[in-house]
């Protein structure tokens, strides 16, 4: 009987995409080096193979030398774990300790072109501070194929890489393929990034903060101060926020034929891009948030000037203007909308802030990967984001328990359904007490809401899902009202109490749902081309003259 042909790794209309648009920029030819080892992450390794393969078959200046860990080339680069891939390594010392798949293979390919070119994903500011670096910097990065935010950290590593050589060397490390080393350093959620073996920072790092890290060997804690020098830029519309509210926002704008642009100081998306799946969007059955993240991003940035990794530090009123003050520039606009959306809320129980990153996370998509052979995971939450992470989780491999503070969940139908089939068990009116573990999360303690009796429960990992708190620093410094949850105020038109400011997205609290917040981000926009064009307080301002 023949042998069934493996499905293509990458689909043939992707593979035109990344020769024509990718790889066809590349400059000077690149040298992969792969290393491996049977017996050691067979899947893994199979899988490198393929993808280096297909890449060096899509051009002739990407070539490929295949080694065993444990041999002489293995010894002299210094490889230890199976698959290893080094890239250009007579030159730069960058690293994939681990199978670049899921969202690192969009690193993979970045990282290609870089060592082809030279060139980095870093300002100049940023690289003129890492290229006086004189000292060694090991950076490493801690991934999975499915976190949304590691392949920006994973590049800015390997950005600094290429621009200090002599100093700096780029790890990015896969922590599925390589627990022990996750499981050593305390790293379970992603991304997370050491330098010489110190924790210098969770998350996706602002440019500012990571070349911090890498100058101090610390976690900043706090952005610089320092403005880029130059002009003020003169804008019609500053939006603040990269969600749904914000791009969209963004598209309408410049549509309507303002000047605009788009700050985002972390990761475009929002919620969304971290969400499992979504059913309920109109024209997609079932799309995954980063992938409809990604094609409202494509359509935003043919319009907009998206500048990411930008802090908003300041906003004040020069007259009829808004002076907004990030760390990078300074922006003159007649408009501003505050689309910063929310954050997931704290259990604020005791182990809960020192075992972050070591068994707790917020964000099933990012860090549920480790999980995924079986270990044991709690998700504490009733409604329609604990639902969702419960399955996702679940349909990983992870042996997942729901813990609910009430007898009854606040999801879906659909959601309700899906987890009585999977057989997930929940544990009701139960509320964590406490969640404990030395370096990483051992067991939780949980009381019986209705008999008040506690008990601890084993688990590997402590997945929060209980609702959001809004990110209202900016429209604080405003002034502007909020509600008693700490939402912005804005009417039906999203327009704030503050003229010429607009408010949009999960930031106005309401229903949190990717439909309104697009839905709120085009009435935004389209509010303000009016008041810019023509501002509805001078009309009502004639109109009281004419009747005094």
């Amino acid at each position: 009987m023949a042998e069934e042909k493996r499905p293509e790794l990458i689909p043939d209309d992707v593979k035109k995409v990344i020769r024509d648009t990718f790889l066809k920029q590349l400059k000077e030819p690149v040298l992969i080096e792969v290393y491996t080892k049977q017996g050691e992450n067979d899947q893994y390794n199979e899988a490198t193979v393929a993808l280096t393969k297909t890449f060096s078959e899509l051009s002739d200046k990407v070539t490929i030398s295949f080694y065993t860990v444990g041999d002489d080339q293995a010894k002299k680069r210094n490889v230890l774990r199976s698959p290893t891939l080094l890239i250009a390594p007579d030159k730069y010392r960058i690293r994939y300790t681990g199978s670049p798949l899921g969202e690192e293979g969009r690193s993979f390919l970045v990282a290609l072109m870089m060592a082809s070119t030279g060139m980095s994903i870093l300002t100049a500011p940023a690289m003129a501070k890492i290229a006086a670096i004189k000292d060694k910097r090991d950076i490493q990065v801690f991934v999975t194929p499915t976190c949304p935010y590691c392949p920006q950290q994973a590049l800015a590593a390997m950005s600094a890489a290429i621009v200090n050589p002599a100093a700096i060397s780029a790890d990015v490390v896969e922590i599925f393929e390589n627990q022990d080393l996750a499981e050593a350093l305390g790293s379970l959620a992603v991304p997370q990034t050491f330098i010489n073996g110190i924790f210098t920072g969770a998350g996706l790092q602002p440019e500012e903060i990571f070349v911090e890290s890498l100058l101090t060997l610390k976690e900043p804690a706090y952005l610089s101060e320092e403005i880029t020098p130059g002009e003020p830029v003169e804008k019609d519309l500053v939006i603040i926020g990269g969600g749904p509210a914000g791009l969209t926002a963004a598209i309408y704008a410049v549509r309507a034929g303002l000047n605009s642009i788009l700050i985002e100081k972390s990761n475009l998306g929002g919620q969304v891009a971290i969400t499992p799946v979504v059913e309920n969007y109109p024209g997609f059955m079932r799309i995954g948030g980063k992938s409809l993240v990604d094609l409202i991003v494509q359509q935003a940035a043919q319009y907009a000037d998206i500048h990411l990794g930008e802090a908003v530090k300041e906003i004040a009123h020069e007259g009829n203007r808004l002076q907004v003050k990030t760390n990078r520039a300074l922006y003159i606009a007649k408009g501003v909308i505050v689309a910063t959306g929310v954050d997931s809320k704290a259990l604020n129980v005791p182990g809960e802030r020192r075992l972050y990153g070591r068994g707790v996370s917020y964000c099933s998509t990012c860090d549920g990967y480790f999980f995924k052979d079986g270990k044991k995971v709690i998700v504490v939450g009733g409604g329609n984001t604990a639902a969702a992470d419960a399955l996702y989780l679940h349909n990983l491999g992870a042996n997942v328990t729901l813990v609910h503070r009430r007898d009854s969940l606040r999801t879906e139908a659909r959601l309700r359904e899906s987890l009585d089939q999977s057989r997930i068990p929940v544990l009701w009116s139960s509320e964590v007490k406490e969640i404990l573990g030395d370096k990483l999360v051992k067991s939780i303690k949980i009381q019986d809401m209705k008999t008040g009796a506690v008990k601890e429960l084993p688990t590997d990992g402590v997945f929060v899902a209980i609702g959001y708190v809004p990110k209202n620093e900016i429209a604080k410094s405003l002034g502007l009202p909020l509600d008693e949850e700490g939402y912005i105020k804005a009417d039906l038109n999203m327009r704030t109490s503050i003229p010429m400011v607009y408010a949009a997205g999960d930031i106005t609290g309401g229903a949190k749902q990717i439909v309104v917040a697009v839905a709120q981000g085009s009435v935004a926009a389209m509010s303000a081309f009016e008041d810019i064009t023509s501002p509805y307080w001078v009309a009502k301002e004639k109109e009281l003259a004419k009747k005094v």
